[in-house]
C-alpha cells in the first residue's frame, strides 16, 4: 500500500507483471485500506478496477465479483458513487437471475441520481429490467430520469426513447386493466400524462387505442391493405396486439411485450426497404439471413458490448412476434417458416460457439414457450442457460495470459457466416458439382471501427428531425 502511494509508476510495473489471480488479489487488497479521492483518481484506479473486475465475470466467479464490487462500495463510497455505472450492472443481472429484486434498488437509487452521466449502462440495464418483466422498477426509472435524459444537451437526440416506452406501455396496461373489468378510462388524465413523455396522439390515435384495447381489431385482409394505404398506422396497432397477446398467453406485462416487439423490430428497421418492400406485410416481414446476422453481431459485439441481451432478445423474441403475426393473418406460413429456418439456424451457431455464460439470457424462457419449438427442447434449452450460473473457471495464473474479446467475437462472427454460406450452398445445389467459394473470415480490421464502435455510430444522430420506429409503438 505504501509502494502504490509513493511511487505509484513502480508499484504499477510490479502489478503489470502479476498475474490476473495475483491482479484481483492485491486490488482487493489496496481497496479493503482507505485512498485518498483525488490520489485515486489522479492515477485512474477505476480503470484497473474495471480491467479486473472484467476477468472475474467473464470467467463467471460471480461470488468474488460480487465480493470485489461490495468492498469497493463499502471501503471506497465517495470513489465507487463517481464511477458505480461500470459495477453495479453484473450484481443486478445476478439479482435478476435469482429473482432477489429488492437487491437492485440501491444500484437502481444511483441510476436516478446520475441518468445522463450513466446513459450508456443504464439503458442496457433497463434492457434487462424490461425483458425479465421487472415492470415496476421499469417504471419507476424510467419516469424518474425521463426529463433529465430527454432535456440534456449532452446525449443525443433520441436517447429518452426507451424510456418514455417503458412509461406509455404501463399506461396502455392500467387502461387495458381497467377495460377489461368494465370501467371507464379517463382519456383526458391519460393523455396528459402520456404527452409527458413524448405520446403524439390525435383523435384519431385514441380511437385506435381504444379499440384494440377492446379486442376490436383489424383482421388479416384490413392489415394488408392498411400497408399500401396507411403504412404510419399499421405498426403501432400491430405492436399493441402483439402486447396483448403476450399478456392474454404468457402473462407478461405491457412493458415486457413492448420491449420483445421492440427488439424484433430494430433489426427489422435497419433495412434499406424499397417502396414495394414496405406495401405488403409478406414482404417487409421477410426476413434476409445474412442482413439478420449482420445486425445481431453488432449488437452482441463480444463481452464489451453493452446491448448483449438486445441481440438475443432479437433472435429469441422473433419466433415470438412471427407466431402472432401468423395467428393474425399478417403473414403467410411460407414466410412465417422461413423466419423461424433462418432463426433456429442463426441461434443453433450462436448457441454452439458462444463461449460467455448463458445464464445472463435466461430471461428468454421466462417469455413462455413459442409454437416452433417443442416442449423437451425448449426446457432443454432454458436448462442449458441456466446450469451456466454454476460453471466458473479460475483467474489464470500466468502473467503472460490475457483475455482477447475480439479475437472471440471474430470467432462467433466467422462461423456464422461460414454456416450461413454451407446453408446456402446446399439449399441451391444438392449435387456435388462445383465447390462453393467459401466465406469471407470474419476480421476485425485494425484501421476500421470495431463492430461496438459500428454500433455506436448508428446512433450518430442529430436532434433535428426525430423518424419514428416501427419498435416503439403508440
Amino acid at each position: 500500500m505504501s509502494l502504490f502511494l509513493d511511487d505509484f509508476d513502480q508499484w504499477y510495473e510490479h502489478f503489470d507483471e502479476m498475474s490476473p489471480q495475483e491482479q484481483h488479489q492485491h486490488l482487493l487488497e489496496l481497496i479493503s485500506t482507505p485512498i485518498p479521492l483525488e490520489f485515486a483518481k489522479d492515477v485512474d484506479l477505476p480503470s484497473l478496477l474495471i480491467d479486473v473486475q472484467g476477468l472475474v465475470e467473464g470467467n463467471n466467479l460471480i461470488e468474488q465479483a460480487l465480493a470485489f464490487t461490495k468492498t469497493f462500495q463499502e471501503r471506497q463510497p465517495e470513489l465507487y458513487q463517481q464511477e458505480f455505472y461500470y459495477f453495479d450492472n453484473f450484481p443486478i443481472r445476478v439479482a435478476l437471475f435469482n429473482q432477489e429484486l429488492a437487491l437492485i434498488d440501491p444500484a437502481l437509487a444511483r441510476y436516478r441520481q446520475n441518468p445522463v452521466k450513466s446513459i450508456d449502462f443504464l439503458l442496457p440495464m433497463l434492457d434487462d429490467l424490461r425483458f425479465y418483466d421487472v415492470r415496476k422498477r421499469a417504471v419507476e426509472v424510467s419516469r424518474a430520469v425521463y426529463k433529465p435524459v430527454a432535456t440534456s444537451r449532452d446525449l443525443l437526440g433520441g436517447s429518452a426513447d426507451a424510456l418514455g416506452a417503458v412509461v406509455i406501455a404501463d399506461l396502455l396496461e392500467q387502461a387495458y386493466g381497467q377495460i377489461q373489468q368494465g370501467q371507464s378510462v379517463d382519456w383526458e388524465a391519460w393523455e396528459q400524462d402520456a404527452k409527458s413523455f413524448d405520446f403524439q396522439g390525435t383523435p384519431e390515435v385514441q380511437q385506435e387505442i381504444i379499440q384494440n384495447l377492446s379486442g376490436q381489431v383489424l383482421d388479416g385482409p384490413e392489415i394488408i391493405r392498411l400497408f399500401q394505404k396507411q403504412l404510419d398506422s399499421v405498426f403501432p396497432q400491430l405492436s399493441l396486439r402483439f402486447i396483448i397477446h403476450m399478456t392474454n398467453r404468457y402473462q407478461l406485462s405491457f412493458v415486457c411485450g413492448q420491449a420483445i416487439w421492440s427488439a424484433v423490430m430494430g433489426a427489422l428497421d435497419e433495412r434499406d426497404l424499397s417502396k414495394k418492400q414496405l406495401s405488403h406485410p409478406d414482404r417487409f416481414f421477410s426476413i434476409n439471413a445474412k442482413e439478420l446476422e449482420r445486425y445481431v453481431v453488432q449488437l452482441i459485439g463480444g463481452l464489451l458490448s453493452s446491448r448483449q441481451s438486445k441481440g438475443f432478445a432479437t433472435l429469441w423474441g422473433i419466433p415470438h412476434v412471427y407466431d402472432f403475426l401468423r395467428t393474425a393473418g399478417v403473414i403467410t406460413d411460407t414466410v412465417y417458416e422461413s423466419a423461424i429456418q433462418v432463426v433456429t439456424n442463426h441461434k443453433k451457431t450462436l448457441l454452439d460457439h458462444w463461449q460467455e455464460p448463458l445464464w445472463r439470457y435466461s430471461f428468454l424462457h421466462r417469455w413462455g414457450k413459442p409454437a416452433c419449438q417443442t416442449e423437451a427442447d425448449f426446457e432443454a434449452e432454458a436448462k442449458r442457460f441456466s446450469d451456466t450460473f454454476n460453471q466458473s473457471e479460475p483467474l489464470s495464473t500466468d502473467p503472460a495470459e490475457k483475455s482477447d474479446w475480439n479475437a472471440s467475437l471474430s470467432r462467433v462472427a466467422e462461423k456464422l457466416a461460414l454456416d450461413r454460406t454451407k446453408q446456402k450452398s446446399a439449399s441451391i445445389n444438392n449435387a456435388p458439382a462445383k465447390s462453393p467459394t467459401p466465406a469471407k473470415p470474419f476480421k476485425l480490421a485494425k484501421s476500421r471501427k470495431s463492430p461496438l464502435q459500428e454500433v455506436k455510430s448508428l446512433g450518430k444522430k442529430g436532434k433535428g428531425t426525430k423518424k419514428k420506429k416501427k419498435g416503439e409503438g403508440f
